[in-house]
């Protein structure tokens, strides 16, 4: 039924002063809470309307929430080039590194660091294998290594920011890869690569900007290794046996690797490592110190039937970084897991920044005392399975640094694509002792698949999962 003209024109007139009424109470209320809370008041607003209308409440984000939020580490890349050389039970190497940060903060600012290493390494190591040749028509053999390194390493470290960051870091890369290649000539090339690469680092060389950080690093690497396999018919011959080269004992050792051009041909291995590392570094332009200690296991495996089968890579990684001012007082400690199972990477990270002296008494009792963590060692150990996160109130009974967690820490859990290539090029015989060369390139990025950050506790007592929005 149609409203009468001026029962409509009444209606809308009713409508309009009622909405100007809602606006002009909002804006008393806004006038009020401004003055009584300066600056908080369009935030609340806006968090209580997410609150009211969003699907899930990961998405809605609050003015406590944003006070931990923890910087994001959205990308990171590393390229390794070195060679070794292996005499009966000793191996003595060379490698240089290059690492690329790309961190996003809670403001969505973007730094990027880049990071050139040179390390030498040495090690002890041993083989043994073992085969069978059935009149040439199957061969079947296993073989076990086990090798441990010791490994140090310097370097230098830059930091680019604003705007073009990515894209200047990105272009320096290119840079310190083309100098540490000079110098790789100079330091390994003997008289001639030392003269030849100077002369060339003089004219055409690039320019190197003077580094901002300092870094060293200390590595010690345990390996152990276990293949076997089934081959049909004879191994197929070195391709380098010929008129100028004769076959000689090595090449007739039985193997069980069989003719390429003949099917099936069976394999497996598994291989488990372990690797401890400390890395100091110095900021000269903040006078920040740090110190990162790290404890990494790897397990990888495969088997091949006619066609590729099974194959895996599981690694878990512990890492407890702390970080002093220019003055020497402590001024932060991370906590952080990385598991990286089959291309997927995950990492959580809790930031606690300390800000007393109290605090930082705290942090070393519960660090130092063995019947805490086990030490710092122990706490490492444990990182590689529990990632701290301080989700839940500690409850009673509870170290102190486990509330000063709960209440100030700023956590991370980033999801990442995993890819790493490695490649290995040499030779080498294992009988007990080992005899060759080898030359490795290996390759790893991770790209931001997923990203969240633990926001502040809430109605029940516990502190949730938000979506990380900046990370991603």
């Amino acid at each position: 039924m149609e409203l009468p003209r001026e029962r409509r024109s009444d209606a809308g007139a009713s409508a309009k002063e009622y909405a100007a009424l809602i606006a002009v109470a909002a804006l008393m209320l806004g006038v009020l809470f401004s003055v009584v809370s300066p600056g908080t008041f369009g935030a609340d607003v806006e968090y209580a309307l997410c609150k009211l209308f969003a699907a899930d409440d990961s998405e809605c984000e609050s003015r406590h929430d944003r006070a931990l939020k923890p910087n994001c580490l959205a990308n990171l890349t590393s390229d390794s080039y070195g060679g070794s050389v292996e005499v009966a039970i000793f191996s003595v190497g060379r490698d240089y590194g290059f690492l690329k940060f790309t961190t996003i903060g809670p403001d969505g600012k973007k730094t990027v660091k880049v990071m050139a290493i040179k390390g030498v390494s040495g090690g002890v190591g041993t083989g043994v294998g073992v085969g069978i040749n059935a009149g040439k028509i199957f061969n079947v053999g296993a073989d076990a290594s086990v090798d441990a390194t010791l490994r140090v390493g310097a370097g230098d470290g830059w930091v680019f920011d604003g705007p073009n960051a990515e894209d200047d870091a990105n272009a320096f890369m290119n840079d310190i890869k083309e100098q540490y290649s000079i110098d790789a000539v100079k330091e390994n090339g003997g008289l001639l690569g030392s003269i030849g690469g100077n002369i060339y680092d003089a004219f055409a060389g690039p320019d190197i900007p003077e580094p901002t950080i300092q870094r060293y690093e200390g590595q010690l690497d345990i390996t152990g290794s276990l293949t076997a396999g089934l081959g049909i018919g004879p191994r197929d011959k070195p391709e380098y046996v010929g008129r100028h080269r004769k076959e000689n004992w090595q090449d007739k050792l039985p193997d069980s690797r069989g003719s390429n051009g003949v099917t099936p041909n069976l394999n497996a291995y598994v291989g488990i490592s372990g690797t401890e590392k400390v890395i100091y570094e110095d900021d000269k332009k903040t006078g920040d110190t740090s110190m990162t200690f790290m404890l990494t296991g790897e397990v990888n495996y495969g088997e091949n039937h006619l066609v590729p089968g099974a194959q895996g890579r599981a690694n878990a990684t512990g890492a407890m970084t702390i970080t002093k001012d220019k003055n020497g007082n402590i001024k932060s400690a991370s906590f952080t897991q990385v598991h990286i199972v089959n291309g997927k990477a995950t990492t959580v990270t809790t930031t606690l920044p300390i800000t007393t002296d109290a605090e930082r008494a705290t942090l070393a009792e519960y660090l130092l005392n063995p019947f805490n963590t086990g030490g710092p060692g122990g706490q490492l150990l444990s990182l590689t399975w529990d990632d701290m996160a301080p989700t839940e109130p500690p409850g009673e009974g509870a170290h102190p640094l486990q509330q000063l967690l709960y209440d100030k820490g700023k956590t991370s859990k980033v999801t990442y694509d995993y890819d790493q290539s490695d490649a290995s090029y040499g030779a080498n015989v294992k009988l007990g002792l080992k005899l060759g060369a080898n030359y490795a390139v290996s390759n790893s990025g991770r790209q931001v698949t997923d990203a969240q950050y633990l926001g502040a506790q809430g109605p029940g007592g516990t502190r949730e999962w938000k979506d990380f929005e900046e990370c991603q």
